[in-house]
């Protein structure tokens, strides 16, 4: 009987020893944890919020412009517009044509709007070069009113006359939508950025 009675108590002994240690270890487990926790608020306390500028600035959309089939969601073809041959006269750096003239052209060249899309135009024919571009116009004015156009040097044309550059050119001076032209990247003359009238559907809003 006093066997039996001290073997109860060793296994008691061995119980009360088994869930003391799981206490401990719950207990450790727990001070681990909280100590790894991060207070959020004391983090970033020191934080201040960025002021808001009410400026909107559109997301560039980068991806590329080409012309689209003729199909019901697309411009028809009449509507594209086109400048004929002739005037091989290099057009000038810049060009602006809404009576703000340098007003225009220096906002241009300091990024004052936001530019919302480009297109690079090398390897299109005239033709297709022509086509890119009233896609361009449509494009940029549904996002903005400043798009750049990559049109090259002229290096690698025959006889190293721009012929690219010089359509682009005259036919920017001739678009009704085109306000005004900058060659933005100083001593780079194979781009320029564009100005465009604002679309009116964001005057109604």
């Amino acid at each position: 009987m006093n066997n039996d009675f001290q073997a109860a108590l060793k296994a008691l002994g061995k119980q009360a020893k088994q869930e003391a240690r799981e206490r401990e270890d719950a207990e450790a487990k727990a001070r681990k944890q909280a100590a790894e926790e991060v207070d959020f608020a004391k983090e970033m306390g020191g934080v201040v919020p960025l002021k808001n500028s009410n400026r909107y600035a559109p997301p560039r959309d980068k991806s590329p412009i080409k012309p689209r089939k003729t199909d019901g969601a697309s411009l028809a073809a009449e509507d594209y517009f086109y400048v004929g041959d002739g005037g091989f006269d290099e057009p000038p750096t810049s060009f602006s044509k809404n009576g703000q003239g340098k007003n225009d052209i220096r906002r241009l060249q300091s990024g004052h709007w936001p530019v919302v899309a480009d297109v690079d135009l090398h390897g299109y024919t005239q033709e297709q070069a022509q086509e890119v571009l009233n896609e361009f116009i449509e494009f940029t004015k549904k996002r903005g009113v400043c798009g750049e156009i990559v049109h090259g040097s002229g290096l690698g044309s025959s006889g190293y006359k721009p012929v690219l550059k010089t359509l682009v050119r005259r036919w920017l001076m001739a678009h009704p939508d085109v306000l005004a032209y900058v060659e933005p990247h100083k001593g780079n003359d194979g781009a320029v950025r564009i100005l465009l009238k604002r679309n009116k559907a964001w005057d109604a809003e």
